[in-house]
């Protein structure tokens, strides 16, 4: 893998809630706070802000992008990034469903059978269904069937057909300019990908595996199965009414973003996509259906919560059930899970030796410990950083502080200071430690103060196994 340095982002305007919440705290002592203090002192403390740690990824394979998935990143073209759930306005949640945990509501139930009424309206050409029964099969059947409907899965490529699709929904949807949607703009979003010649391109095998009439339930291990950036282009009366921009990884589908035409709103085609697309992962073995991030409290990003699911504690790096921490995230708050049998966690307690509970376990023990970590009244844990940030500097001259670009003294989902503290006095980070920095490795000793700096920040956010492999340009 290939990066570049990792820089810490503040953004005063935010496209999720479009700068709209008051009370956006992670945290409820948080929000009691500002409940209880006057408002224009609150904000000389506090101000909104969108907090994104990103960096632009120059060489990727998707077997790396879908363990960096599961650790709450994602994709956007070659920029890749995660939100500081800490200190934001809106907590982004990495929301992850299969066939078994989804179940069609009244509502989805008939935004298919509109669908398939729409693209095979002489329906006798169907299996005949029982009144009042529905069959989600029948949905693949009538796709079969269409004379006027069909779909094509290519490369994430660029043509004039999709960008004039992308346009016409970003101006028709979401009400963009339509001066600052360009093919410029469109390309580096939907079409760059940092993969391989190899992945964008697949083999004839793998996309006739995704050919509808040759879906059949198969295991991982089937040769020619899709990894790879792909569109799904959807065609009704041979005329382009929907992409589809997906990821096919080793673990699961990631969805990356969905432009359907606005004169077809009728028919709902962004839930039917959705639909179509948990069903595809069934039949096609694949284990998840990824559908970027969920945000409790923002009309745009909740709609994902009816696919049903888990949620990723970033802490943990383990999936919950939805259902089992809705009620912690009421409020666009943070939640971590913890076990009330074990000693109160802290935001030093490190993420590769914890007292959490088994991985994606959920019993009566569990309960959300994000008050007990981040709270304030231990200032979050951030005087003991701060005070590990000092050692650092002092004793191993590695500057963390510097630059506004680097990574807090406490993040959630990043490795805490005292491991990396830890991992100096042990030698794990030792004299002969080497990073590979824009072609030539360096020993960690013979870089500046803020050149460490910048190397551990890369630690942090990707650990020490994904940077033994991993080179950073500039």
């Amino acid at each position: 893998m290939i990066i570049t340095f990792p820089r810490y982002i503040a953004d005063r305007h935010c496209g999720y809630c479009n700068d709209s919440k008051t009370d956006y705290y992670a945290l409820e002592s948080e929000a009691k706070a500002k409940a209880e203090t006057k408002a224009d002192e609150m904000d000389a403390i506090d101000s909104k802000q969108a907090m994104t740690i990103g960096c632009s990824i120059i060489k990727m394979t998707c077997l790396e992008y879908d363990e960096l998935i599961n650790k709450g990143f994602r994709r956007s073209g070659t920029f890749l990034y995660k939100n500081d759930l800490l200190r934001t306005c809106c907590r982004l949640y990495t929301i992850r469903t299969n066939q078994s945990q989804f179940k069609l509501n009244k509502k989805q139930r008939k935004v298919v059978n509109r669908f398939i009424h729409e693209i095979c309206p002489d329906e006798s050409v169907l299996e005949p269904v029982k009144k009042n029964q529905f069959s989600l099969e029948r949905l693949i059947e009538a796709q079969l069937k269409s004379t006027s409907y069909r779909t094509s899965f290519e490369p994430s490529s660029f043509t004039k057909e999709k960008f004039e699709l992308y346009k016409k929904y970003q101006v028709g949807v979401h009400n963009d300019d339509p001066a600052d949607v360009t093919e410029k703009s469109f390309k580096r979003f939907l079409c760059d990908t940092p993969f391989s010649k190899r992945e964008m391109a697949g083999s004839e095998e793998e996309w006739r595996g995704l050919e509808l009439g040759n879906w059949t339930r198969r295991d991982s291990t089937i040769p020619g199965k899709r990894v790879g950036p792909t569109h799904e282009c959807y065609y009704l009366n041979d005329k382009l009414i929907a992409i589809s921009v997906l990821d096919f990884l080793p673990s699961g589908v990631s969805s990356i973003y969905f432009i359907w035409d606005p004169d077809y709103a009728y028919l709902s085609l962004g839930t039917l996509s959705g639909i179509k697309e948990i069903q595809m992962c069934d039949k096609l073995g694949y284990e998840w259906y990824y559908l970027g991030y969920y945000i409790e409290d923002c009309p745009k990003m909740v709609y994902k919560g009816q696919f049903g699911g888990q949620l990723l504690d970033v802490c943990n790096e383990a999936y919950y059930p939805l259902e089992k921490v809705h009620d912690y995230i009421k409020n666009g708050r943070l939640f971590v899970i913890g076990d009330k049998t074990s000693s109160a966690p802290s935001a030093e307690i490190s993420m590769l030796n914890n007292d959490y509970p088994e991985q994606g376990v959920f019993n009566e023990d569990c309960y959300n410990a994000a008050e007990d970590i981040y709270g304030r009244t231990n200032d979050g844990g951030s005087d003991v950083a701060r005070n590990h940030q000092r050692a650092l500097l002092k004793k191993y001259k590695v500057d963390t502080t510097s630059s506004e670009y680097m990574l807090p003294a406490v993040v959630p989902g990043v490795i805490p200071l005292s491991q990396i503290l830890q991992w100096f006095r042990d030698g794990t980070i030792g004299e002969g430690y080497t990073q590979k920095i824009g072609g030539t490795s360096y020993r960690l000793s013979e870089l500046s103060p803020v050149g460490r700096g910048l190397v551990i920040d890369c630690i942090r956010l990707f650990g020490l196994d994904r940077m033994n492999d991993t080179a950073i340009a500039y």
